[in-house]
């Protein structure tokens, strides 16, 4: 039975996401909620409709509320996600200051706490556990906010990202994380049709803050340590790509003597771009590549002792190091 609420909540996510978007980006266009090239970050040639994110929020929501019945942590993440997304519309309107965005991003991360959905190491302290969920929710939210810089690219790390999260989920035999992963990662695969490059429309704030919202309190609500108790990393290794994008573009502003807040062109994304010339579809394919192998890392972990956990996490701090300085070569303008 549950095989089949999963397969449903998939195809509903999915084909909800395929025919609303293009009357997403009618509205869109209708009450000029665009994003405009400026020459300088937004390089497209046309003006892109904003509000992607709303019809992903849509299609991720409905078969949850069909389908299952509604707890505490579920309830938590319906209101909190459902709190970013108006704030990232607002946000998209040019309506809002980053404090007062920052402000109602902190707001949902209590809300959450409230509902039960929380880092739990046993070897930390409660107060602990608090401190390491409020900063783990804000990092997500603004690290999918911050790698949205490419046509497909927040989108399709994010489905990676929630399919990781579903096969652990069933491992574990959380069932409601299952629905809430697979109809997340069907939603997204549903909007890539239109979001991959050329993109028809874009996530916009209210998406990607919503998406990492939701996928950061997934990674810390599922049990990865059933049989390695050291797999509770597997959260870093899952949003390694976004988590090390938000790092590295911080980074290298202040190095360069800039607000780590304010838009650049730092991001790793279009430093790889140009040092290999590659399209923006060319490029997110890699970086999707290597989104499966944390993925595959994530997977080998659940089931392998503690030393391939350490063992493989310091191989990849080391490749992510060296991926850094490389790319920190580049010259952007």
């Amino acid at each position: 039975m549950n095989e089949l609420v999963l397969i449903f909540s998939f195809i509903l996510a999915l084909l909800l996401t395929i025919y609303g978007t293009p009357v997403t980006q009618r509205v869109a266009f209708r009450y000029e909620i665009l994003d405009y090239p400026d020459g300088r970050l937004k390089t497209q040639q046309e003006p892109v409709p904003y509000m992607g994110g709303v019809i992903v929020y849509f299609a991720f929501i409905s078969p949850v509320g069909l389908l299952f019945p509604f707890s505490r942590e579920l309830l938590g993440i319906l209101f909190a996600s459902s709190i970013i997304l108006i704030v990232g519309l607002f946000d998209d309107l040019k309506a809002l200051t980053p404090h007062t965005k920052f402000l109602f991003q902190v707001i949902a991360t209590y809300i959450l706490l409230k509902s039960g959905i929380r880092i739990n190491l046993l070897f930390l302290p409660g107060w602990l556990d608090t401190v390491l969920t409020f900063f783990w929710i804000l990092s997500i939210i603004n690290a999918f906010n911050i790698i949205d810089i490419m046509d497909g690219l927040a989108s399709s790390v994010a489905m990676l990202c929630s399919l990781t999260i579903f096969v652990i989920s069933l491992y574990t035999s959380n069932f409601i994380i299952s629905i809430l992963s697979i109809s997340l990662a069907a939603a997204l695969l549903g909007f890539l049709k239109f979001n991959w490059q050329p993109a028809k429309i874009y996530l916009g704030d209210a998406g990607s803050m919503f998406i990492g919202l939701v996928i950061g309190a997934l990674t810390i609500w599922g049990d990865y340590s059933r049989y390695n108790n050291l797999a509770f990393i597997s959260g870093l290794l899952i949003l390694g790509i976004p988590i090390f994008d938000m790092v590295y573009v911080m980074i290298l502003r202040l190095k360069h003597g800039q607000s780590p807040f304010r838009g650049s062109p730092d991001h790793f994304a279009l430093r790889l771009k140009k040092r290999f010339s590659l399209s923006s579809a060319r490029t997110v394919t890699v970086i999707l590549l290597i989104q499966l192998v944390l993925s595959g890392i994530v997977l080998l972990n659940f089931y392998t002792s503690e030393i391939i956990t350490l063992v493989t996490t310091g191989l990849l701090l080391l490749f992510f190091l060296g991926l850094g300085i490389f790319l920190s070569r580049v010259r952007m303008p």
